[in-house]
């Protein structure tokens, strides 16, 4: 008997962890997001919304009540879970007729002639990006120019501990991050490659720790995220002088992360058949809330024939992006609040 109840304990013991080690994963975004912060909550209160610590937001008129809880950014745990795969979600994407780029998925121990003959087979051509399947903030993306390069990172990427993982075809152009709420785009950020400008004196690392001090003073992030490969195909190494006026790009992780250029775009710019896009990802999805990344040579111009494409959808997204340029935290938020019911 006592032997039974000690196995009885113990596998209760393990569902406790396993529910609280989930719950924690599905919570770690939110860390990275602005729904703590007091914009949020001021124009809860602007609005006279209640709410709780149990993350439940309400509204009452006369006697007509309205609840919504934020504790997934309002979104369905089911749909939250969804987005974090990008190969499910690139693959009803796809199914809908939403563009996005050509993918794969490999095992990166099988034979390396398997993993060629899947790229060849699907016309997953040089360049293209490798990433994992549940990846955030650009960790362990890469972008793959040549053979050589794809046998390192795929050894790189084996002793990481990887099994599977993603490639699509590489899309040039910039990185928008747009917000969508309750079926509304609520603000438009473009993101570029972060870069230095030479001196003619300075040498790119020393370029790069005065850049990551002035993004730091502003409130922004460092690039802590080099991408050597990339500055030595553009020629340079860290301890190369880098000449007057020179741009050099030290980066391809494009993420406020990792020190992106950021720019807020005008939501009036973009064309009808783009923004309408993008709110049609949020009803395939399922999801209410929701940061979706999208590559365009130029947002203004419609996405057939400019031949943009949906990268990724964040259900947890960092709101923190578009409240760290123009002062513009409150009036965000204040879209977001009064939008909720």
């Amino acid at each position: 008997m006592i032997i039974k109840d000690t196995h009885f304990i113990f596998y209760l013991f393990l569902i406790v962890f396993i529910f609280s080690y989930v719950n924690s994963l599905m919570n770690i975004a939110e860390k990275y997001t602005g729904l703590k912060t007091k914009y949020f909550f001021n124009n809860l209160d602007k609005y006279n919304y209640k709410y709780n610590d149990a993350k439940n937001i309400t509204f009452c008129e006369n006697k007509d009540c309205k609840t919504k809880n934020y504790k997934y950014h309002f979104n369905k745990i089911s749909s939250v879970k969804l987005v974090k795969d990008k190969v499910s979600t690139s693959s009803i994407l796809q199914k809908n007729h939403i563009p996005v780029p050509s993918f794969v998925v490999i095992n990166v121990v099988d034979n390396l002639n398997k993993i060629l003959n899947i790229l060849e087979t699907n016309k997953i051509m040089y360049p293209f990006i490798i990433k994992p399947i549940n990846g955030t903030f650009g960790i362990d993306v890469q972008k793959i120019d040549t053979y050589d390069e794809f046998i390192t990172f795929l050894d790189i990427f084996k002793k990481k501990g990887y099994q599977t993982m993603m490639i699509e075809n590489f899309i040039e152009g910039s990185v928008y991050r747009i917000f969508v709420f309750n079926n509304k785009n609520i603000d438009v950020i473009k993101r570029d490659k972060p870069f230095i400008i030479g001196n003619g004196y300075d040498n790119v690392e020393s370029l790069i720790n005065k850049r990551n001090k002035e993004m730091e003073e502003n409130g922004l992030f460092r690039t802590k995220n080099l991408s050597l490969n990339y500055m030595e195909k553009q020629g340079y190494t860290l301890n190369d002088i880098l000449p007057s006026n020179k741009k050099l790009y030290i980066t391809n992780v494009i993420n406020m992360h990792n020190g992106a250029v950021l720019e807020r775009i005008k939501i009036s710019s973009i064309p009808i058949k783009n923004l309408d896009l993008f709110l049609k990802v949020g009803q395939i999805l399922d999801i209410n809330c929701y940061g979706l990344d999208y590559i365009s040579n130029d947002i203004s111009k419609e996405f057939i024939p400019n031949k943009d494409v949906i990268l990724e959808v964040n259900g947890t997204p960092d709101t923190e992006i578009h409240t760290k340029i123009d002062n513009h935290g409150d009036m965000f938020f204040n879209d977001i609040v009064k939008n909720i019911f």
